[in-house]
């Protein structure tokens, strides 16, 4: 064969295989692309999921984290609702109390301040349950005690004493002081207290 032939048949064979290298390698690179691109949508996409799991991940533990704050809100604002309520309660009735009191002390003038000393004797000579007691009296009751008053109650013989209190009732006590009673109006309103106070509680508003 003429050696220049083949050359010429040898350099169209190098042709043809640089030819058919380069399809095989488009061919092979196109195949790459594809399923990279089809790689890279599944990880965006993926990526994407992961983010929107994440973000209502995040505002669900906002909503939570939110309705906490929102019943600590609500719980605060509720106790001092009650705190203010209960304030409001205390100064009503201790309104009412010292109204009482004033009353109380109205009380002497009245024309049944005299039973209720004799009926506070009774009351005191009961508890201390000696035949001699001493009762102490306020200096302003000094009238009603001179005059027609009691000397002695069911046997017992009483003995008065003028003191410079000035509550209504008396106090009664043993000849030794041993045994006191103090059956004077603040005394029993003191012995009183916590019921009147809790009853009021009840009553009001």
């Amino acid at each position: 064969m003429d050696k220049s032939l083949y050359s010429k048949a040898r350099i169209e064979d190098a042709g043809e295989i640089c030819r058919k290298i380069i399809e095989d390698a488009s061919a092979q690179a196109g195949s790459i692309l594809t399923r990279a691109g089809k790689e890279k949508s599944k990880i965006l996409e993926e990526a994407n999921q992961e983010a929107e799991n994440k973000k209502k991940e995040a505002l669900k533990k906002n909503d939570i984290e939110v309705e906490k704050m929102r019943q600590k809100i609500f719980s605060t604002l509720n106790l001092e609702k009650k705190k203010l309520f209960l304030e409001e309660k205390s100064r009503f009735i201790e309104t009412v109390l010292e109204k009482v009191r004033e009353i109380a002390a109205e009380f002497r003038k009245d024309q049944g301040y005299k039973a209720f000393l004799e009926k506070a004797i009774s009351e005191g000579v009961e508890v201390i349950g000696e035949r001699d007691v001493d009762v102490l009296y306020s200096a302003l009751d000094e009238k009603i005690i001179k005059g027609d008053f009691i000397k002695n109650i069911n046997g017992v013989t009483l003995e008065f004493k003028k003191c410079d209190f000035k509550d209504i009732g008396v106090i009664v006590q043993s000849k030794d002081s041993r045994l006191i009673y103090d059956n004077t109006f603040s005394a029993r309103f003191k012995r009183l207290h916590d019921d009147i106070y809790m009853d009021l509680l009840k009553g009001v508003f």
